[in-house]
C-alpha cells in the first residue's frame, strides 16, 4: 500500500460525543468514525468556533482532531471570523483533498489551494425567508453570510456531495460541478433500539426554534388529546430562541397541556435511544429543513415519521409507507395523521418496519464511508487547479471570488 492520501475535514465536530447538539456535528462524528477504518487515509479534522473553550490537538491513530478556539464576537460569525486561520492550518498541512461541510469552510479549502469537496448540509441561500422571524440582527447578520459563502462555495468548487435531491435540483444552475450523491450515515446503536412503546409518547428531537414549527406541534396536539386522551409530547433538543421557548411554554399553560407536554433539553446519546424506544412516532413539523438526520434515525430505530413537505423530507419519508408527508403549518392535517398512527398499531408497526429495512439498505455507516471514500480518492487523483483569489469583506457582508 502507498502513502494514505491526507484527507482534510472542515467541519463542526463535538467536543463530548455522549451529547452532540447539531446535525452537522452528529454526521461528522460518524463519518470520522467509519473513514477510520481505512488504512489509506489519514483524516485532519478542523473546527473553528466560539463554542470551543481552549484551542488543542487531539491525535488518535490516523485521526487528528484540531479545535480552534474564536473569541465571541458581535460583529462577525466566528466562523467567518476565524476563516484566515483555517486557511493558514491547511497550508501547513498540505492535505491532499479538503472536504467541507459548510459554506465558510469550503470557502477556505479553496482560498487555501487545495482540491475541495464540499458537502452541502442545507440550503443556505434560502434561508431568506427566514428573516421575518429572526430577531437578532447578529443572527440576520449571520444567515446573509451563510447564504453569500455557500453561493460563492458552490460556484467555487468542483465536487459536491449532495444529502439529499433537493441540493441537486437547487444548485445544479449555480454550479459546474460533480454532483455525488451520498446519503448521511446512521450510528448502529439506532439500529439496536428494541421498542419499549409508551402509549400515545409522541417525540419531536431538534432545536426548539420557530423555523422548526413547535408551536403548530402542539397546537396539533392539543387537538389530538380530544380524540387520543393518552396522547402526550416529549420535546427534545436545545432551546435556540429563548423568547419563543416562553411562547410555547405560555401556549402550553393557557391550553391545559401541562400533563401531555415535557421540554426535555438537549440529551445525551443514551437519552436520545430511550426516546426513540418508548415513543409511537417522531413528529417534525419544520418550515425549513433539508435532510434531517433525527429522521434517519427514527428510521433505523423502527418508527414511523410524521415531517412536512419541505427540502429532501420528501426523499426520507414515503408517503403512506414509512410516515406521513404533510404541509407545513398545516395543524388540522398533522392532528388527523397523529391521531390514525396512535389509533392503529398494526400500521405504525408495519411503517416502522419497512423504514428500518430502508434505513438499513441506505444509511448504513460502513456504507456511506466507503462512498465518501471512493469520492476522495478520485478527486485527489485529479487534483484540478483550484480557485485561490476568493477574498471575504466582512466588514461589508460581501464576497469576491474567480467564478462570481
Amino acid at each position: 500500500m502507498g502513502t494514505p492520501k491526507k484527507v482534510a475535514i472542515l467541519t463542526n465536530y463535538p467536543l463530548d460525543a455522549t451529547r452532540i447538539s447539531s446535525g452537522i456535528a452528529t454526521v461528522a462524528y460518524h463519518l470520522v468514525a467509519g473513514l477510520r477504518q481505512y488504512d489509506d487515509l489519514d483524516i485532519h479534522v478542523i473546527h473553528c468556533h466560539s463554542e470551543i473553550p481552549h484551542s488543542r490537538t487531539l491525535v488518535d491513530g490516523n485521526l487528528t482532531v484540531c479545535y480552534l478556539s474564536e473569541p465571541r464576537r458581535r460583529v462577525v460569525p466566528s466562523e467567518v471570523a476565524g476563516l484566515n486561520r483555517v486557511v493558514r492550518i491547511l497550508r501547513q498541512l498540505k492535505p491532499d483533498v479538503v472536504n467541507a461541510h459548510t459554506g465558510a469552510y469550503a470557502v477556505a479549502g479553496l482560498r487555501a489551494g487545495f482540491p475541495t469537496i464540499y458537502t452541502v448540509h442545507s440550503l443556505a441561500y434560502k434561508h431568506h425567508k427566514q428573516m421575518a422571524i429572526v430577531r437578532s440582527a447578529f443572527d440576520r447578520l449571520g444567515l446573509l453570510l451563510d447564504a453569500r459563502l455557500e453561493r460563492c462555495a458552490v460556484r467555487g468548487v468542483q465536487d459536491i456531495i449532495a444529502v439529499s435531491s433537493s441540493v441537486i435540483t437547487e444548485y445544479r444552475r449555480f454550479s459546474d460541478a460533480v454532483f455525488h450523491r451520498i446519503e448521511n450515515p446512521v450510528s448502529e446503536d439506532f439500529f439496536a433500539v428494541t421498542s419499549g412503546e409508551k402509549p400515545g409518547r409522541l417525540i419531536y428531537l431538534g432545536v426548539v426554534s420557530e423555523e422548526k414549527g413547535v408551536l403548530t406541534l402542539l397546537k396539533a396536539l392539543k387537538v389530538a388529546v380530544q380524540s387520543i386522551p393518552s396522547a402526550h409530547l416529549h420535546i427534545a433538543g436545545q432551546i435556540r430562541d429563548e423568547k419563543y421557548y416562553r411562547v410555547l411554554v405560555d401556549y402550553v399553560h393557557a391550553n391545559g397541556l401541562e400533563e401531555k407536554v415535557r421540554f426535555l433539553g438537549l440529551l445525551d446519546k443514551a437519552a436520545v435511544l430511550r426516546e426513540y424506544a418508548e415513543c409511537e412516532m417522531l413528529v417534525l413539523p419544520s418550515r425549513q429543513e433539508n435532510s434531517p438526520m433525527v429522521i434517519r434515525e427514527a428510521m433505523a430505530a423502527g418508527k414511523p415519521v410524521i415531517a412536512t413537505r419541505v427540502g429532501g423530507i420528501g426523499d426520507l419519508v414515503r408517503d403512506g409507507k414509512t410516515g406521513f408527508v404533510i404541509d407545513v403549518d398545516d395543524v388540522e392535517s398533522l392532528a388527523d395523521r397523529m391521531v390514525e398512527l396512535l389509533r392503529r398499531p398494526d400500521l405504525r408497526a408495519g411503517m416502522g418496519k419497512m423504514a428500518r429495512l430502508e434505513a438499513a439498505s441506505r444509511f448504513r455507516l460502513d456504507q456511506v464511508a466507503e462512498r465518501y471514500r471512493v469520492v476522495y480518492l478520485a478527486v485527489a487523483e485529479r487534483s484540478r487547479p483550484v480557485a485561490e483569489n476568493l477574498t471575504i469583506d466582512a466588514g461589508r457582508s460581501t464576497l469576491v471570488g474567480a467564478n462570481q
